[in-house]
Formats: structure tokens, sequence, C-alpha cells
């Protein structure tokens, strides 16, 4: 549960505390932004412009124009240098999270805040050599009643955020897995990936004793910072190639440091299927809204029945 937990977390907080740098300079009157990247923006969007020393509020998003730009309803203000280190930082009606814990702590120091608390776990038969291994995961926002309709404004523009995240990851990556850098550029429609390091994806399958061709079946993330793609390797080809199939369904350039990953847990699906609003007391009244959300995992059994019962 804790590994499924973590991963939860690290969704909510891409998407509720979205932020990337601006990697151009900004000048008054501009309506267009270029930025590291647009995932997890969505149009509507409040965002601030953001630098160590000020910020720039009461943007919105108008236009998702590619992977780096971004486009406004609004001009920008003022004049913002690249090379200071400034951000957009996405919004909810103003405001943005305090913290994100796991468990239920009985005190939380600053709203509005939320928490990521595994229930249930469930297990049962789901072939002859695994299992379905089923966790149900409760995400609470809280925001404090005292903020009235703008408190109430940003728990629902909250939940929408954090819904739309664990929608947008059926399948989420949870620890183990390894990982390499890929070390020449991918085409749409490749089959042959350069990597830095093949043998991360020996499996049972695989005879290391042997030259090669070798034979993996091991399930693969291609990815960058924009786009990501499952696919299997069928072979490795030598200690730096790889086959893939399905093919690569997208061209990956070197100059944006391209990884594959190499999962060791599949979770095959996963959903947050209700939502609770209302108001509860936890040492201050406050609005809440609960996430109801559950993922599900084939486990691979190795069942031999040979476990000493008296020794």
């Amino acid at each position: 549960m804790e590994d499924i937990l973590d991963s939860v977390r690290r969704i909510v907080s891409r998407w509720v505390d979205t932020v990337t740098p601006i990697t151009f300079d900004v000048t008054a009157g501009d309506l267009i932004l270029t930025v590291g990247s647009t995932n997890r923006f969505q149009v509507g969007d409040e965002v601030m412009i953001e630098s160590p020393q000020e910020s720039e509020v009461y943007l919105t998003v108008d236009e998702i124009i590619d992977n780096q730009n971004i486009a406004l309803s609004t001009a920008v203000q003022n004049d913002w240098d690249s090379d200071e280190g400034i951000v957009l930082r996405k919004l909810l009606n103003g405001m943005y999270i305090n913290g994100i814990y796991i468990g239920e702590p009985q005190v939380i120091p600053r709203y509005p805040a939320i928490t990521v608390n595994g229930r249930t776990i469930s297990s049962e038969w789901m072939t002859l050599d695994s299992t379905k291994e089923k966790y149900d995961v409760e995400i609470a926002i809280y925001v404090e009643a005292g903020t009235q309709e703008d408190g109430y404004r940003f728990l629902l523009n909250m939940q929408k955020t954090v819904v739309d995240g664990l929608k947008r990851n059926i399948f989420p990556l949870v620890n183990d897995y390894d990982s390499t850098s890929i070390q020449s550029d991918v085409q749409n429609g490749d089959a042959y990936i350069t990597v830095a390091d093949a043998s991360v994806f020996n499996t049972p399958l695989t005879d290391t004793t042997g030259g090669y061709p070798r034979l993996s079946d091991a399930r693969a993330i291609l990815e960058d910072k924009w786009n990501s793609e499952e696919t299997r390797v069928q072979r490795i080809i030598s200690p730096t190639v790889i086959e893939i199939a399905p093919l690569a369904c997208r061209s990956y350039s070197t100059s944006d440091n391209p990884i594959i990953i190499r999962p060791k847990r599949f979770i095959y699906n996963s959903w947050p299927h209700t939502v609770d609003i209302g108001t509860i007391d936890k040492g201050s009244l406050l609005q809440a809204a609960v996430i109801r959300w559950f993922a599900e995992e084939e486990e691979l059994v190795d069942f031999k029945n040979n476990d000493p019962h008296l020794k």
C-alpha cells in the first residue's frame, strides 16, 4: 500500500501544484509565454508568473498552443527576465495547496491541505498463477470553512483538478521500477532503440549466459517531459540496443533527454469513482471533499506450497 500512496501523492502534487519554468523573457503586453512544458495546464486555468522576489497574478490560460507555448486571455502587465528563475504556477481560485500528507494526521498545521489515506486491500485469484490485488484509497481535500464562498469554490476546483489528474493516470507508475536513458533519436515507427543499459530489461525469460539477441518480454514506457507511451521489449539485441513491439508511436529527440522505464509492477486499472463533499470538524470547521479511488494490480504468484508447517 505504501508505494501506491506515494504514487497517488506524486500524481496529485503534479496536478495541483503545477509549476514550469518560463524559458524566454516576457515583455509587458505579451499574450504568449514560452515555458518548459505545458503539461497539466488546461484552458481556463488561473496562473501567475512568479519570481523569487515577486509575482503577477490574475492571468488565465486561453489556449495550449503546443508543448511549450501557452496563450493567455489577458496581456502580461510587467517585464520579466527569464534569467531570474521565473516560473508559471497554477492557482486555484487565487490559492495553492499548503501540504499533501500520507495518512490521516489529527493535526494539520496549515490549510488548504490534502491527505492521501489507504483504506483497504483485498486479494483474489485472477489466473492460475496470479492474483488481483485491489487497493482502496481516499484523497481528502480540506479548506477552512471560514473562507466561505471563496473556500468552497477552491474546494470544487481542487477536487476537479485532482480527479482530472487521476483520470489521466489510469495506469500509474508505482515503485519498484528501473529506467535508462535513450541514446539516439527515436522516430515514429522505430523498432530498435539505443539505450545506455539494456540489462534493465532482463526478465526470468532472459538467458544471460548466452549471446545476443536475448529474449526479454519486459513492459516498457518511453517518455520525455511531454509524452509517454507503453510498449514491450521483445528482445535485447546487444548491451545497448533493444527491440520493441508495438513500434514507437512518437518521435523522441535526445536533446529532450528521453528515457525508457521498465515497470516491475502491473497496475492495469484505476479510477476515482466517487467524490463526497461536505463539512467536518477536525480541530476547526472545515469544508472537505473526499475522492474515493481504487487501483487493481495483477501480482504473479509462485505457489509452491512447500513452507514447513512445524519447523
